[in-house]
């Protein structure tokens, strides 16, 4: 199999493994939710024998059961949410310089991670609503 297949291969179940893992927990919201993805994790892991990672994550899982606050979960929202919204600032000083420019590529370029940005804050504004 060559190196390009193999990671498309692996891409592919790490994908699909995440979309179960997502359907599984989707109906949880907060630090249930959470615990629901590290522990789907740790049974993937295990299925693969990767004793490593499943270390790893047992000790991930046992801190969020100790320390994860859903207000400590919406905390870390809003910080995301801040940071992208830093970002998307940002992107639209440079959107601006390149009109200015009259640069076509760039102005693409700046459109293209405008838009990114804002789908991403859209959803951390909605994992925001959804915890309790």
């Amino acid at each position: 199999m060559t190196r390009h297949r193999k990671g498309s291969l692996l891409f592919l179940c790490a994908f699909s493994f995440n979309s179960m893992a997502s359907t599984q927990c989707d109906a949880l919201t907060g630090c249930e939710k959470k615990f629901c993805e590290i522990e789907y994790q740790i049974k993937k892991a295990e299925q693969y024998d990767n004793q490593y990672k499943v270390e790893r994550l047992t000790t991930a899982l046992k801190a969020a059961k100790e320390n994860c606050t859903n207000e400590g979960l919406k905390d870390d929202l809003r910080e995301k949410i801040e940071s992208n919204e830093q970002d998307l600032t940002e992107y639209q000083a440079d959107l601006e310089e390149a009109k200015r420019d009259d640069r076509a590529d760039k102005i693409r370029k700046y459109e293209g991670k405008i838009e990114k940005e804002l789908r991403k804050i859209d959803k951390l504004k909605q994992e925001l609503t959804e915890i309790p």
